[in-house]
């Protein structure tokens, strides 16, 4: 398995020998170092699809896997990532843009980039200009300002012919002051007539194509994925999870979202109830997950319905608008907690029968996780539940463990163990879903 830097020398090697594209930015130090949480690529659509094969190849004799992958209108993005024996992570995310636009409008197309491109010595990049004009073309149509983390790019590039010939043809601008000033919203508006005017064909193939691959990324895509972990008090969860949110580094530490037990579209039951005057009082001791009795049927089922509610509207609330893009989704805890775990959610029901409900009506996340460790270890690191506790939880992920889609993971020694064997299922899983993709 190659080391990251092995992995891009070997990555960009290839793509100079195989097609042309430039890197856009943040490309000092590549392939030896990689400062950025991605690498834009620069490369024309056409280009792509015939390097893709080979490229995938190349990723899966590296030892690596592709972690998440997203196909868009101006952009494919690749993430990929290996897991080593140790339990450490890495990742590295590519985003091979075809074209600078904003909802299929566009701004600078890969071939005024690749024909001002630049080498040096190891890989091709986009020459001044031409990386000032893809970030700022972007972000003044979508009305935001230029990073102040590329002062020195902007200063270099704000009074070149180039770039002063392309804000008068796509903005009406005769200066880089001049778009500072404007609009978002009117800047966009100048670069729809532009792009109606010089090129109409190419501006309804644009939209086209924009508005399927929205719809289809919105209703079908699910690019990133989500995690659920479910084990007793003591089995590590907390640890595990901050421990993998590490290990993912740049690429996932900003881009998730952490839950615990619930999306939470809805408050706590015992609260609504008590606003409606259902309930007179509430218990408020949260520190002792298990304090509450035994409940019948009858309340159980009233449980589970609410708590059904908040999982089915809230995964398309919550959790789909987040994995639709490569995103991470964690839950600490989730469904699965009330069949293993009865006392914390007060659903008192036959097992089975839980499970075959969730099957029919709760959202599955992608992965589950099932993580205990022996009796003698959890109760040498927490006493909030009894030998007779713990084996009942126990019991019921071992009945879980044999079913399609759970993972039983022991966490009796290091967490580090116990990260490696999640993330190498996750990374193994992702990359055959990710396969069949990249090969339609």
């Amino acid at each position: 398995m190659m080391n990251t830097s092995e992995f891009l020398s070997a990555i960009f090697g290839f793509l100079n020998e195989a097609t042309e594209y430039a890197v856009l930015r943040n490309f000092d130090g590549l392939p030896a170092k990689n400062t950025s949480r991605d690498i834009d690529i620069m490369i024309e659509r056409k280009s792509y699809c015939e390097i893709k094969p080979k490229l995938l190849s190349l990723v899966e004799r590296s030892g690596w896997k592709i972690v998440t992958y997203l196909n868009s209108d101006r952009l494919v993005t690749w993430v990929c990532g290996c897991v080593d024996p140790q339990g450490g992570a890495e990742l590295v995310q590519f985003d091979f843009f075809f074209h600078t636009s904003v909802f299929g409008v566009r701004m600078l197309g890969a071939g005024e980039v690749l024909k001002h491109r630049k080498f040096n010595g190891v890989l091709y990049h986009a020459d001044r200009d031409h990386e000032f004009l893809d970030k700022y073309l972007y972000d003044r149509a979508v009305g935001t300002e230029y990073p102040e983390k590329y002062r020195s790019t902007r200063e270099a590039a704000e009074h070149a012919p180039a770039v002063i010939e392309k804000l008068s043809r796509l903005f009406g601008v005769s200066t880089v002051a001049e778009a500072d000033r404007a609009g978002g919203r009117k800047l966009l508006l100048r670069a729809v007539r532009c792009n109606l005017l010089h090129r109409p064909l190419g501006f309804a193939a644009d939209l086209g194509r924009f508005l399927y691959s929205f719809l289809r990324n919105y209703l079908r895509s699910n690019t990133g994925f989500s995690i659920g972990f479910t084990g007793p008090d003591g089995s590590g969860k907390t640890t595990v999870i901050d421990l993998m949110i590490e290990r993912l580094g740049d690429v996932f530490r900003k881009a998730h979202a952490y839950y615990h037990f619930r999306p939470t579209l809805f408050g706590n039951l015992g609260e609504v109830a008590h606003s409606a005057g259902i309930k007179k009082e509430v218990d408020r001791n949260y520190s002792d997950p298990h304090r509450g009795g035994k409940t019948g049927v009858f309340s159980s089922l009233v449980r589970l319905g609410y708590y059904s509610l908040d999982y089915l509207a809230g995964y398309f609330v919550k959790v789909k608008s987040q994995i639709r893009l490569t995103r991470l989704v964690i839950f600490d805890r989730y469904y699965t907690d009330i069949i293993c775990d009865s006392r914390r959610s007060r659903i008192y029901l036959n097992p089975v029968f839980l499970y075959w409900f969730g099957r029919l009506f709760i959202p599955s996340l992608d992965y589950n996780i099932l993580l205990t460790a022996s009796t003698e270890t959890i109760l040498a690191r927490k006493r909030e539940l009894d030998e007779a506790g713990i084996r009942a939880i126990n019991e019921r992920i071992d009945f879980l463990a044999g079913k399609k889609g759970y993972l039983k993971v022991l966490n009796d020694r290091r967490p580090e163990d116990a990260v490696r064997d999640i993330l190498t299922n996750v990374f193994d899983s992702q990359h055959e879903r990710n396969r069949k993709r990249l090969q339609k």
